[in-house]
């Protein structure tokens, strides 16, 4: 441990002189300079809250509306569907079940292609004009969709949507999350659920929103269904694909690749953001490339997979209430209208994000993600149980609220869990990019749970969506305590006996095996 004092004494020492030889009050000029120095330059919580509130203005409203527009294109099938896609199309059996599911088989069947190597490739490239990339791509399929008239255009629109939209998703989570240049990151660990809630809600706000669009404007018999609000072709791709393309030509003059290159930011406040970033353990200039050595821990790790599987459970149960909503509420046998049945999915909707919201702004006050991942999965649980029992229409429908409640909690609280619990870029890159990927394969299989067969009790499909969230909540369960035991073995010093030897440079570079790093629970 000698060569460990020694080190830390330079360091010390090295701070002190740093901090003389710089402008009172005055953080570093450079990020090199703040990692020697590492928290010494603190920054106060009212110059926090500023530097939040500025990200949050230029950053929020735009990644919110690109997942808007994106998970409209995805699930505004399920409102087609109430307004007779499948007889204008000709579509029988489970022609419809197979055309929600072909979306996601890109997203698995091009899985070394898109998903988790997506969340390298960002790294490597300007993440700012990557993701205009993906908008506009899809941008374009959504334009041409506004003229799809048979069962075949249908699939075909399917199909390359889910390969544009493939990193989509991935890339964001990620982008809020990582820094692209030497230690800076966007937010850190401590205020990042609230953030991604903000852009992930937007799912349900996009569900609440297309069911809005299809009341005021059912679609009567003109043929274009897939991805329309109005009758009117040409009003349709106005509403539909222009404005997509629109805000890929956009992304990247309002997105930032990094606070080192964000002009909205002043130096001080790109010295502020890389300070708050090195005060968190684990967080250094190398633990924030690209490393094999790192992404090979996550391979080898049980925890990247046990999230993976979790995650299959919640997108699932996304994937499939947001499409089949409108025709769950419809066989509820109140003999509502289609105007009425679409009416009533907006509230539900708006339930889900408003639960979202508050537990992320109260997770990130707490400092815990686990109680949400397994509360959120225990909520929906019930309301599906509430479903099965059909007892009378208030039940039923107070059913859909229940899983809205827990729906989007417990989906969006494990993505921010696991980026925080891997402060190494290339680990986290790679669970991340897992756990989307395999949680999207449930995407393929879930259309076929609520087969037109089983119609309108639904009960294979409610029973079997009742199973997956038992294993999810023994899944979120298992890792909640295992975090919570191996924060305890650190605090009692258990692991210290893997610093001897190293520097306090080496130390940092231990990642989540750093014995002064504590897991998120």
């Amino acid at each position: 441990m000698n060569n460990n004092i020694d080190s830390s004494a330079a360091l010390s020492e090295h701070k002190e002189k740093d901090i003389d030889s710089d402008t009172p009050g005055t953080p570093p000029a450079r990020v090199e300079d703040v990692e020697k120095i590492g928290t010494s330059a603190a920054v106060d919580k009212e110059t926090e809250r500023r530097l939040l509130k500025k990200l949050d203005i230029r950053i929020i409203p735009m990644v919110c509306w690109i997942y808007l527009m994106n998970f409209m294109d995805r699930v505004n099938i399920g409102n087609a569907k109430l307004y007779g896609l499948e007889d204008d199309l000709g579509m029988s059996g489970n022609q419809y079940q197979l055309a929600v599911s072909l979306l996601f088989v890109t997203y698995v069947v091009t899985f070394k292609i898109f998903e988790t190597p997506s969340n390298m490739i960002i790294k490597r490239l300007q993440p700012a004009r990557y993701l205009a990339g993906l908008v506009f791509c899809w941008g374009m399929v959504a334009t041409f969709s506004a003229f799809v008239n048979n069962f075949a255009a249908l699939v075909a629109c399917r199909l390359l949507l889910g390969i544009f939209e493939a990193g989509l998703f991935p890339g964001v989570i990620l982008y809020l999350s990582m820094c692209t240049c030497f230690a800076m990151t966007l937010y850190n660990k401590r205020n990042l659920a609230l953030r991604q809630a903000y852009f992930y809600g937007t799912s349900a706000i996009s569900g609440a929103l297309g069911g809005l669009m299809e009341l005021l404007d059912g679609l009567d018999g003109d043929g274009f269904y897939y991805l329309k609000v109005f009758a009117d072709t040409a009003c349709s791709i106005l509403i539909n694909g222009i404005p997509t393309i629109l805000t890929a030509v956009v992304t990247p003059f309002v997105l930032p690749n990094s606070p080192e290159t964000a002009k909205f930011l002043t130096e001080e406040d790109r010295r502020n953001l890389v300070t708050l970033r090195m005060s968190e353990i684990g967080q250094t200039k190398s633990g924030q490339q690209m490393n094999k050595k790192d992404v090979m821990d996550g391979v080898r790790d049980w925890k990247t997979y046990a999230y993976a599987i979790s995650q299959f459970v919640g997108l699932g149960m996304l994937y499939s209430f947001s499409v089949f909503l409108p025709t769950i509420i419809d066989g509820m046998g109140g003999g509502w209208s289609r105007q009425v049945v679409q009416a009533l999915t907006i509230p539900v909707y708006f339930a889900g994000f408003a639960s979202y919201i508050v537990c992320a702004w109260y997770g990130d006050k707490i400092q815990q993600k686990g109680i949400f991942c397994i509360g959120g999965l225990a909520v929906s649980m019930l309301g599906y149980i509430f479903l099965i029992i059909n007892k009378g229409l208030i039940l039923s429908y107070c059913g859909t609220f229940i899983v809205a409640l827990g729906l989007w909690v417990s989906t969006g609280a494990a993505f921010t869990w696991i980026n925080n619990n891997n402060p190494r870029y290339g680990k986290r890159a790679f669970a991340s990019g897992m756990q989307i990927t395999i949680g999207n394969i449930s995407g393929v299989v879930s259309p076929f749970l609520y087969s037109s067969n089983t119609a309108p009790e639904y009960l294979p499909g409610y029973g079997a969506t009742i199973g997956l969230l038992a294993v999810g909540i023994m899944l979120y369960t298992a890792l909640h305590f295992y975090f919570r035991m191996q924060n305890k073995k650190k605090r009692e010093g258990k692991f210290d006996y893997l610093m001897e030897g190293k520097t306090e440079e080496e130390i940092a570079e231990m990642g989540e095996n750093n014995p002064r790093y504590m897991y998120t629970i």
